[in-house]
């Protein structure tokens, strides 16, 4: 998280002061979330709203168009391409308009973001949306390690245009180095197993743009959708942790 947007630090205790809580971007089994808003589909979450990995900017642009209250961002809101949002970021105008209506029927929600948004290439303009939209509704973040949660500054920042949002095409990880593991495991829905060919307790290569990890495959009943979450005690550090990959089985 860059300093310059953080205005306080707490432990994870923080979080009960809120009555209701939205993640987005959370993996962490320690959070537990009324909506959890997330690339990755896990079945034990009570609810569950599923966006494209990569889309992060998008996604706070739709959460700046829905909540955001004072006037000083009218022309900016007004602008924003709402159809092309939602259809890139696969979150649709129902469920936007869902999550609005829980959060404002309670006292005290919060909106609680994870590293993807921070870590993501253009989190330089994620911040400046969420900056700006602190200033109409609780916001908080996640440190990378789960122990920390950080609230940010309330300013007005330049927002700039939103880019054009990535298509993911191909085979996409998350890449967990938090837990600790004696061997990295990939763990997968049976739908990412037919995608790409592989079984549970495979040996395989994983093979990213600079460095390749051998690990066991496992086959995960309670995950669903297309991608798989990658377990390793190495210290990886990869910035944003959705990786488009190969896959290769090996003897």
């Amino acid at each position: 998280m860059t300093i310059d947007y953080i205005d306080s630090r707490f432990d994870t205790k923080y979080l009960s002061n809120f009555d209701f809580m939205i993640t987005l971007g959370i993996c962490a089994k320690n959070i537990t979330s009324d909506i959890c808003i997330n690339p990755i589909l896990d079945m034990q979450t009570k609810q569950y709203i599923r966006y494209e990995a990569g889309t992060e900017e998008g996604v706070a642009a739709l959460f700046l168009h829905d909540f955001y209250k004072n006037l000083n961002l009218k022309d900016y809101i007004e602008a924003l391409d709402y159809g092309y949002l939602t259809s890139e970021t696969n979150i649709t105008e129902e469920e936007m308009q869902e999550i609005k209506t829980c959060f404002y029927s309670h006292k005290k929600p919060l909106l609680l973001i994870g590293d993807n948004f921070y870590s993501h290439q253009r989190r330089k303009n994620i911040l400046n949306i969420f900056s700006n939209l602190a200033e109409s509704i609780n916001i908080a973040f996640l440190s990378s390690d789960i122990n920390e949660i950080y609230t940010i500054k309330t300013r007005i920042s330049n927002i700039e245009q939103i880019s054009n949002l990535p298509e993911n095409n191909g085979c996409i990880v998350y890449v967990d180095s938090v837990l600790s593991t004696q061997k990295p495991f990939l763990r997968f829905s049976r739908e990412f197993a037919k995608a790409w060919r592989i079984n549970d307790n495979d040996c395989i290569e994983i093979c990213f743009d600079d460095f390749k990890i051998k690990a066991v495959s496992l086959l995960d009943s309670n995950l669903s959708g297309v991608i798989g979450i990658l377990s390793t005690n190495e210290n990886i550090d990869c910035g944003y942790r959705y990786k488009r990959v190969v896959i290769n089985k090996v003897s």
